[in-house]
């Protein structure tokens, strides 16, 4: 009877410590699956940074050798400085993205203005006009449903990384002279949603949730070879976080556009900016 005891004894012990040697096997499988996906992920965006910066990089010096060893007329001379000055801004937000995401991945503070009241139709025309680096026409495309007198109370900077960020993705992965559509409204909670639609490549179901991850880029994305980091919709999340928001997209699926909100809290106020 004893030995009967001992037997099940050392058997039970066994059971536990191969149940135990399973889980630990999962874990480190799963840690090395999220290990090689992020790998991936790191390998595509040191790709991706590289082309970003070639490109404008590329074009300046060839513009600045052409005003150097060249006789340019004065209308070729200003068409010369705006492609300039696009490729300067391309490089300047390129550069912005880096080193907000790399703060807010460590968790270290990025906004440290205190919250003003901002015109929000006023704040999203001058964020198109900015814009016209990506589609000179962009004016043309995207159609802006707020208040005129709406005012939001929230850190300016932080709003305007949200902002440009979410309509640079739409005019980048939408077609050329496609719309884009951006409504402000209020909630019965007196919140302030902000919604950004376009027409683009979509996303599936499964994208929608990851999105917004550090590096992630759409499948769609990376094969039509449209320029992107894979860090605008993760700063976007995080700077939403940081201001008690929220943020979500919704995409009938590949090819049928995306349209993105931005919920963030407290009252607005109406009146002149």
């Amino acid at each position: 009877l004893l030995d009967n005891r001992y037997a099940i004894v050392i058997l039970v012990v066994g059971c536990i410590l191969l149940g135990m040697a399973l889980v630990a096997t999962t874990i480190l499988f799963v840690q090395s699956q999220k290990q090689d996906i992020l790998l991936k992920q790191q390998r595509s965006f040191v790709s991706s940074v590289t082309h970003e910066l070639r490109s404008p990089i590329a074009s300046l010096q060839l513009a600045l050798e052409t005003l150097t060893n060249r006789k340019v007329d004065p209308q070729m001379q200003q068409q010369i400085f705006e492609m300039g000055l696009a490729d300067v801004e391309r490089l300047r937000r390129l550069v912005e993205q880096i080193l907000v995401s790399g703060r807010l991945d460590r968790g270290v503070p990025v906004f440290q203005e205190k919250p003003e009241p901002m015109n929000l139709r006023r704040l999203l025309e001058s964020i198109v006009v900015s814009s016209k680096f990506l589609d000179q026409d962009v004016e043309q495309r995207v159609q802006i449903d707020c208040a005129e007198d709406l005012l939001l109370t929230a850190p300016k900077a932080a709003i305007h990384i949200i902002l440009s960020n979410l309509i640079e993705n739409a005019i980048k992965y939408s077609p050329k002279g496609s719309p884009i559509a951006i409504e402000c409204s209020k909630t019965s909670w007196d919140a302030t949603v902000i919604m950004i639609k376009d027409q683009g490549i979509g996303l599936e179901k499964y994208q929608q949730r990851r999105i917004f991850r550090m590096f992630h880029r759409a499948h769609q994305a990376s094969k039509k070879a449209i320029p992107g980091t894979g860090l605008g919709l993760f700063i976007v999340r995080q700077t939403v976080r940081l201001l008690r928001g929220k943020i979500w997209v919704e995409s009938a699926g590949r090819d049928q556009g995306s349209t993105f909100y931005v919920e963030l809290p407290g009252k607005p106020t109406k009146g002149k900016a």
